[in-house]
């Protein structure tokens, strides 16, 4: 088993690593606060007809301590909250946990970050703000890239 900090050290090679192979990956970008990481955070241009756009993107406790996302918020968006897509069923679960050394991915296929009522429209190019509030370790404001996908 590997210590905490070796881990980090690995993920954040693998993911430089990945950057390096990935076409137009020099747009990734990444945060960090204490033992958080927080990768390339992307949203797809939101689908016509449809109030909210959905954010991806991978978060990484470094630390030895469980840690928790627990709150999401964004000037560009009435609502910011946690959504959870399984076996076609949709639920708004209230945090996300972070487990030490566990990479947590916000994905179509799992939890992800959903913003409903888009003050001005998105398009492929334009950035949205986002605070992502992880309780006791603090807030870190990110911004994620609206792309059609998270290699472009």
């Amino acid at each position: 088993m590997r210590a905490p900090q070796a881990a980090g050290l690995t993920l954040t090679l693998a993911l430089a690593l990945i950057a390096l192979w990935l076409p137009g990956a020099v747009m990734a970008h990444g945060y960090k606060l204490g033992s958080i990481e927080v990768g390339h955070i992307w949203a797809p241009p939101p689908k016509a007809g449809v109030d909210g756009v959905a954010v991806y993107g991978p978060i990484f406790n470094a630390g030895n301590k469980p840690q928790a996302l627990v709150a999401i918020s964004s000037p560009m968006a009435q609502t910011a909250r946690f959504r959870l897509l399984k076996d076609g069923v949709e639920g708004w679960p209230q945090r996300l946990e972070l487990r030490p050394g566990r990479p947590v991915s916000l994905a179509a296929w799992g939890t992800h970050i959903w913003l409903s009522g888009l003050k001005e429209p998105v398009k492929p190019g334009d950035w949205i703000n986002l605070t992502l509030d992880f309780g006791p370790a603090g807030q870190l404001a990110v911004k994620a890239l609206v792309q059609t996908s998270a290699s472009e």
